[in-house]
This record gives C-alpha cells, structure tokens and sequence, in this order.
C-alpha cells in the first residue's frame, strides 16, 4: 500500500510540476482551480474511506486531463483527518469532473464515512519539487 501511495502522489505531483511551471504573464492569465479539502473520516470506516479515495483519485488523474492533481494525506496522529490538494484546469474541468462515474462512485460510496468536509479554495505560492523524486511509474 504505501508503494502505490508513493506512485499516485508521485503521479500528482508530476502533474502540478508540469501545470505549475509557467510564465509571470501566463500565470496571471491562468484559470485552474486549487483547493484544499480537510475531511473528518467516521474511525470505523477509515481503511474503507483511505481505499475508496485512492482508487478516485488515481482514476481521476489517469482519465480526466482536467484534473491535474489530486494528493490525499492523513494525519498520523489523527488518521480521522484527511486532507486532499485538488489542481483543475478550470473551473469547467472541475464541473465535468463532478459529473464522472468515478467521482459519482466515490461521493456515494463514502457519504456514511465522512462526517465533515471543508472546501477551501487557496491560490499557489510556490509548489516546488525535487526532480529525482519524479519517476516514471507506469505499473501502479
């Protein structure tokens, strides 16, 4: 489990590297979507919770070329909280997204195990990453 963790998050970040990486003038042009969502897990479904999310968001990346990252972290010492970096192109990408059977799939499946959900949109600072922590990861 934690090396497939290791190759979506890798997958993510690649892509935010990759979207992130822009001109001053193209940047404040651009219309993608970031947002923060921090999520309370009921503790009896959080294996559940933590397996239903990594499969939408691994499916999300690899088929929507509107979705550019999403990265779900847990909190150790509260593994209750979720957190998830979400990176659209627009805010139409995020619409259709809404709308996909895997989204549908995940939203529906998981309503009886989150017990809170916090949306909050952020703009990027700086989002930087080490290249030798990029590899291609094709088997995950």
């Amino acid at each position: 489990m934690k090396i497939k963790f290791t190759s979506l998050l890798t997958i993510a970040l690649i892509m935010v590297l990759l979207t992130l990486d822009k001109t001053n003038a193209t940047a404040q042009q651009d219309n993608r979507k970031v947002r923060i969502a921090n999520i309370q897990v009921d503790p009896a479904y959080v294996d559940e919770y933590k397996a239903a999310l990594a499969e939408h968001a691994k499916i999300a990346v690899r088929v929507e070329p509107g979705v550019l990252a999403l990265q779900a972290v847990y909190d150790k010492a509260h593994p209750t909280k979720v957190t998830v970096f979400e990176v659209y192109a627009s805010e139409e990408a995020y619409q259709l997204h809404l709308r996909t059977p895997h989204f549908l799939k995940y939203k529906n499946g998981t309503l009886k195990m989150v017990k809170s959900l916090e949306l909050v949109e952020v703009a990027p600072i700086a989002i930087e990453i080490k290249r030798e922590l990029i590899r291609n990861n094709t088997q995950s």
